[in-house]
C-alpha cells in the first residue's frame, strides 16, 4: 500500500468514526391512533359508540373517552407527549355500554407519531 492510499483510508477511518459518534435528541410528538374492529371500521362493526384509552401515567381528555368516528376519521389524534415508549390498552364501547372490542400494545414517541390498532371481540 503506497502513502497515497494509506492517506486516503485513514481519511475515511476518520470521517467514518466521526459520523457514527452524531447524536440526536429525541423529539416529542403528537399520537394518532387509527383503529378498526376486527378488520371493519366504526360504521360497519355494529355499533361501537365510542373507544377508550388508557395510557398508564397519562391523564387523557375526557378521561380517554372518544368518539369512534370524528369527522369521517376512525381514530383520534392526541397531542404534546414526550419521547419516550408507552404502553396503551383501548377498549370500544357499544350503544348499551358494554366493552365489545379491545387491544393492548405499545408505541414509541420520536416526533409525530401513527399507531393503526386492529381491535378483537372481547370475551
Amino acid at each position: 500500500m503506497n502513502l497515497k492510499n494509506l492517506a486516503s483510508s485513514l481519511a475515511v477511518l476518520s470521517l467514518s468514526l466521526t459520523s457514527a459518534c452524531v447524536y440526536t435528541e429525541p423529539v416529542p410528538g403528537n399520537v394518532t391512533f387509527l383503529w378498526r374492529f376486527d378488520g371493519r371500521g366504526c360504521y360497519g362493526d355494529g355499533g361501537v359508540e365510542t373507544v377508550h384509552i388508557e395510557i398508564p401515567g397519562e391523564s387523557l381528555e375526557n378521561r380517554g373517552y372518544y368518539p369512534c368516528s370524528a369527522n369521517g376519521n376512525d381514530g383520534v389524534t392526541l397531542y404534546d407527549f414526550y419521547p419516550g415508549t408507552y404502553d396503551f390498552y383501548l377498549e370500544a364501547i357499544d350503544y348499551s355500554g358494554y366493552v365489545s372490542f379491545e387491544a393492548s400494545g405499545r408505541f414509541t414517541v420520536d416526533g409525530d407519531t401513527t399507531v393503526r390498532v386492529d381491535l378483537y371481540p372481547a370475551r
